[in-house]
């Protein structure tokens, strides 16, 4: 009786079913995790880039301000689960003249999959000023 019951293969692939699928689903979910991390880290590159780019071309700091937000903000929102995102820009000790530098800095955070955690990524770029107005 006992051997009739052992080799007895009714209910085997769900038994199967039931240990695989988990280990399937966790391979899922953090697969997705780490792809977000990496899209949100490049978007977030991009973000600094752009911001940087554009900041770098504009004749005074305050304009410099307001469109490296706006470039940086509409690139970080094209990430995934973004629930934060910011842009800054930082000068060199030399103010906003013609051959300084200046650094873009981008921020996203998104909460992770499979933890729920915040995870935030920080990105920055520096560009030398290209066309500051010269102050006489």
């Amino acid at each position: 009786m006992i051997r009739a019951r052992v080799k007895d293969e009714r209910g085997s692939q769900m038994i199967e079913f039931i240990l695989v699928f988990p280990l399937v689903w966790i391979l899922i979910v953090f697969s997705f995790d780490q792809f977000s991390m990496m899209y949100n880290k490049q978007k977030a590159l991009a973000a600094a880039y752009e911001a940087g780019r554009i900041a770098a071309v504009q004749p005074n700091f305050g304009l410099a301000k307001f469109h490296a937000k706006q470039r940086g903000t509409s690139e970080l929102a094209q990430g995934i689960g973004v629930l934060h995102k910011d842009v800054q820009l930082e000068l060199d000790g030399n103010g906003w003249r013609k051959g300084s530098h200046v650094k873009a800095k981008a921020t996203v955070s998104f909460r992770l999959l499979s933890t729920g955690e915040l995870f935030e990524i920080t990105e920055s770029y520096y560009m030398m000023v290209e066309n500051a107005e010269e102050k006489q």
